[in-house]
C-alpha cells in the first residue's frame, strides 16, 4: 500500500466518527423547529377558535398567554381567562394553566391554582376555591365535548345578592360530561364529605350531616339545548321533548339515605322538574326527640313496629310541588 492510499482511509474513519453526532444535531434541530412550529399553530388554533366561538354566541378569551413547555410538552398559561356559552353558564379564572402532550394538543389538562367564578344564569356568581381544582376536555367538536373536572377541599361561597349554592365545601367532587349515541348526552357528577344547602326533601335528608353523592343521568335531544340565554336554551330543549333519565342517584348523611332507583323527568314552562322517580328512604330516628317531618313519622312508625326504617315510593314532581306517595315534600326543583 502507497502512501497515497492511505488518506482517504483515515478521512472515512473521521467521518463515521462524527456521524452520530452530526445526526443527532440534525434530529435536534428537527424536534425544534417543529415544537415551535406546533407552538405557532396552537396560537393560530386558538385563535382561530375564539373567533369562531364568538360568532356562534360563545366567549373565549384571556387578557395574557405565554406558551412553554418545550420539548416534550405544549403548556400555555392564561391570565384573566373566561370561557362562556350563549345560555349564561359562564367560568372565569384569574390564572389558568393548561399543558398538552406534543404528540395530541386536542387534549388539553387545565389547572386553576388560584380557583375559579362560576356564572350562573339568572343565580350569579359563585366563587370555587381549593386545595386542588383541575379539568380535561378533549373531543371539541362533539356536543357536549368530552369534560372532566376534578377538585379537592373546595368551598362554594355565592356572590353578594346571588342565590344560594347547593354544595357549601367538599373533601373531593368529580364531574364528568359525555356525547353519547342518538344526540344524548351523560353527567356523571360525585362528591365526598360534602356540606350542602339543599331545601325539600334533599335537605331534610342531608339536614346538617356531611354527605357522599352520586348522581347518574343520561339527557335527551341534547343538540337542542341552545338559545340566548339559558331559559331559551330549556325551553327550546323542553319543546324538542329533552328528557332527563335517572341511572343512578344517592345521598347518604350519616344514618339517612336517599337513592332514585329509576325515572324520567323533563321541565315545565316554569323550569320546574315534572315527572316520577322511584325512591328509597332510611333514615333511623331518635324516637326521644320530636318528629319534624313526614319521612321521619313514617320511619318512626316502622321502628316501632320493629321493621326496618325504609320507605319506598315513587316522587312525584307535578304543578310545582313534590310529592313522596301522597304526602307533599315542599316545592320542586326549578331549573331556571
Amino acid at each position: 500500500m502507497t502512501h497515497s492510499d492511505a488518506a482517504p482511509s483515515r478521512k472515512a474513519h473521521r467521518g463515521r466518527l462524527f456521524a452520530p453526532f452530526i445526526l443527532a444535531a440534525l434530529v435536534a434541530g428537527g424536534w425544534s423547529y417543529g415544537w415551535f412550529w406546533l407552538r405557532g399553530q396552537a396560537e393560530q388554533r386558538m385563535d382561530a377558535e375564539a373567533a369562531d366561538l364568538k360568532s356562534r354566541g360563545y366567549d373565549l378569551s384571556w387578557s395574557s398567554r405565554t406558551f412553554h413547555g418545550f420539548p416534550f410538552r405544549m403548556n400555555v398559561d392564561l391570565a384573566d381567562a373566561r370561557v362562556a356559552e350563549p345560555t349564561g353558564w359562564a367560568v372565569r379564572a384569574p390564572v389558568l394553566k393548561g399543558e398538552a402532550a406534543i404528540f395530541d394538543v386536542t387534549h388539553w389538562v387545565l389547572v386553576a391554582p388560584q380557583g375559579v367564578v362560576l356564572t350562573r344564569p339568572e343565580a350569579g356568581d359563585v366563587t370555587i376555591t381549593g386545595q386542588a381544582l383541575r379539568a380535561s376536555i378533549s373531543h371539541i367538536k362533539e356536543y357536549p365535548p368530552r369534560i372532566s373536572v376534578e377538585g379537592a377541599g373546595l368551598t362554594f361561597t355565592p356572590a353578594a345578592g346571588a342565590k344560594p349554592f347547593q354544595l357549601v365545601s367538599a373533601d373531593g367532587m368529580q364531574l364528568h360530561l359525555r356525547a353519547g349515541p342518538d344526540d344524548q348526552g351523560a353527567i356523571l357528577f360525585k362528591a365526598d364529605g360534602a356540606k350542602t344547602a339543599f331545601t325539600g326533601l334533599l335537605g331534610r335528608i342531608a339536614q346538617d350531616k356531611t354527605a357522599s353523592m352520586v348522581l347518574e343521568t343520561r339527557l335527551s335531544h341534547v343538540s337542542a339545548l341552545r338559545g340566548r340565554n339559558w331559559e331559551a336554551a330549556v325551553k327550546g330543549w323542553s319543546a324538542a321533548g329533552g328528557q332527563i333519565t335517572f341511572q343512578q342517584s344517592q345521598i347518604l348523611a350519616g344514618d339517612a339515605e336517599g337513592k332514585a332507583k329509576s325515572g324520567v323527568l323533563s321541565v315545565d314552562s316554569e323550569g320546574r322538574l315534572i315527572g316520577d322517580l322511584e325512591v328509597a328512604i332510611t333514615e333511623r330516628v331518635d324516637l326521644s326527640k320530636p318528629i319534624r317531618t313526614p319521612e321521619q313519622a313514617l320511619a318512626a312508625a316502622a321502628q316501632a313496629m320493629g321493621r326496618e326504617p325504609v320507605i319506598e315510593a315513587s316522587l312525584h314532581f307535578r304543578e310545582g310541588r313534590s310529592f313522596l306517595g301522597v304526602l307533599d315534600t315542599g316545592p320542586a326543583p326549578t331549573v331556571y
